[in-house]
């Protein structure tokens, strides 16, 4: 009787405290579907080109966090994001370096770049950073000048001079300016004095910088450049592409396929009532529509469903397809998935829409 008891307290832990905290990831998990901070997120890995979500790719639910509020004096801001242990052991992809795409409160994607994995305890968490603006630039690979492209996070660099640099011979201007990618095979090819082109459409000249300082090891899996402003060359760059020594040579450079990224237009998941389904009750009817002209019409032939229930058994869920534009789905009658909640997702003409759905009671 004795041994089976000191067993039974041996699972919880070998100590009070890590029984503790087994009891309180044990909580966490449990409730991490109902924390209204819990969003579906697709984790991306690139070695070369953008990020793209593809149709079989699943979302992985995290928790996104706020660690501090913007200041118009400083850089954008950092957020958290947090994974459940058994998402981080199953998905290569978690990891710095790593590219998310989360929506906003306006159900837009917007990608994000993990930048840092804290050393915490427990409930470790990721800071990301919103990715705002896609990097271009021409390097020299086997004989061949290639066109590049790696979506980065853009940082200040605070600089105390008064933006020109004055020697009584010549005059320059002088700003920096930073951002940060991930490591991969294409950030690998951005040297000392790579022309970068950087600034608002419209502008004429655009501002253009090279490359002054890179560092690739202060953290792992992120690189940081640095870049002093350069005098914009209309010989050599190219103001329409956005992008440095274009026409450096006679012959001009090849620019990589890069596979095309989803767009996500103006479709729309129709539905009655709630986006909700009760256990053990009837179907529940969504029609994929579109957007054209203002009017909500039902979208042509050729749509593609999905569902992805994060915490919960598919084999629950009855979902046929009436047409591709209709989808019909019902849940079983087990009162243990009530305030579980799954995603559907509807692909039309590389264009996609998601909406989450609650099982409920009767």
């Amino acid at each position: 009787m004795l041994d089976n008891y000191r067993l039974r307290m041996a699972a919880m832990g070998p100590y009070e405290g890590e029984a503790r905290r087994r009891n309180a990831q044990k909580i966490m998990d449990v409730s991490w579907m109902r924390d209204a901070a819990t969003k579906p997120v697709y984790v991306k890995w690139v070695n070369s080109g953008l990020p793209v979500v593809d149709d079989d790719d699943a979302p992985v639910y995290a928790k996104f966090n706020v660690k501090s509020y913007h200041n118009i004096t400083g850089d954008e801001i950092a957020y958290l994001l947090q994974f459940r242990l058994e998402d981080l052991k199953n998905n290569p992809d978690i990891k710095v370096g790593s590219y998310v795409q989360i929506n906003n409160e306006m159900d837009e994607p917007e990608w994000w770049l993990i930048v840092h994995y804290d050393d915490r305890t427990q409930f470790r968490q990721f800071s990301i950073l919103k990715c705002t603006w896609t990097y271009k630039w021409v390097s020299n690979v086997s004989g061949k000048r290639v066109v590049y492209q790696c979506l980065g996070a853009p940082r200040k660099q605070n600089s105390y001079n008064s933006g020109v640099w004055l020697d009584y011979t010549m005059q320059v201007v002088e700003n920096q300016d930073v951002f940060w990618v991930p490591t991969n095979n294409d950030t690998k090819t951005l040297l000392y004095d790579t022309k970068i082109l950087k600034s608002e459409p419209g502008r004429y000249p655009p501002i253009a910088y090279k490359i002054s300082k890179i560092e690739d090891t202060a953290t792992q899996g992120i690189t940081k450049f640095t870049m002093t402003q350069e005098q914009f060359d209309p010989a050599r760059d190219n103001a329409e592409l956005m992008i440095g020594n274009y026409y450096e040579h006679s012959v001009e450079p090849e620019i990589l396929e890069i596979e095309e990224t989803p767009t996500f237009s103006d479709l729309e998941i129709v539905y009655a009532g709630k986006p909700a389904v009760r256990a053990g009750g009837g179907y529940k009817k969504f029609t994929l529509k579109t957007r054209i002209d203002g009017e909500l019409v039902d979208a042509t032939d050729g749509v593609k469903w999905r569902v992805d229930f994060a915490d919960g058994d598919l084999a629950k869920l009855e979902y046929p397809v009436v047409d591709d534009k209709v989808f019909k789905i019902k849940c079983l009658n087990d009162y243990s998935l009530i305030g579980k909640t799954f995603t559907i997702t509807a692909t039309h003409e590389h264009s996609s829409k998601s909406i989450v759905v609650e099982v409920i009671s009767l």
